[in-house]
């Protein structure tokens, strides 16, 4: 979509409001293609909910993998043991010695040994959550002035390196990609 529009477009409907030729839906797009092709995102951000994802993922599956290593157990009266490459793959050697209490603790240690990777999912929550309410502080027309002067510097650059921009006819598509281009070198 963002290659249908020209950086005038964009720039006007991004830092004037005009919604006459890009609406605010396709602006959020438009704005998502740029900031993507570009490699513009916020990597730190980026790094921190990967990890938050990684740590909520592991929790979630590690828990029902031993509830339902448990209900096996209750219903078979021997685990289900292919489960345990598994366990193996999350660091923890499970071992049947045909003791279902035994197999049971093994179970609880696991548990627990689980509990630290949730208060590390609590911390890293609470420092996203920090760091994006400290990006929110401060006037959202101070933070649209900076985005505005940051992309004008972006455009001055790319010209003077020898990038040939017209706002009128350069498209936000080929914007990214000149700045793509100068952020890999």
């Amino acid at each position: 979509m963002y290659e249908d529009y020209t950086i005038r477009e964009f720039m006007d409907a991004l830092f004037k409001g005009k919604t006459d030729v890009i609406s605010k839906d396709n602006l959020e797009i438009i704005y998502t293609e740029y900031i993507d092709t570009a490699g513009l995102y916020d990597l730190d951000e980026f790094n921190k909910v990967g990890y938050v994802h990684f740590l909520n993922s592991r929790i979630n599956t590690v828990k029902l993998a031993i509830e339902l290593q448990t209900l096996f157990l209750k219903e078979f009266k021997q685990p289900y043991k292919p489960n345990f490459t598994f366990f193996r793959k999350y660091g923890y050697k499970l071992e049947w010695n045909n003791d279902e209490l035994d197999f049971l603790e093994q179970l609880a240690s696991i548990q627990t040994r689980e509990l630290k990777f949730v208060s590390q999912l609590e911390v890293k929550m609470k420092e996203l959550v920090d760091d994006r309410k400290k990006k929110s502080k401060g006037a959202k027309e101070d933070n649209a002035k900076e985005k505005r002067g940051s992309f004008i510097k972006t455009l001055n650059s790319l010209g003077k390196i020898g990038y040939k921009i017209d706002n009128y006819k350069t498209t936000v598509e080929e914007l990214a990609y000149m700045i793509k281009e100068q952020v890999e070198q």
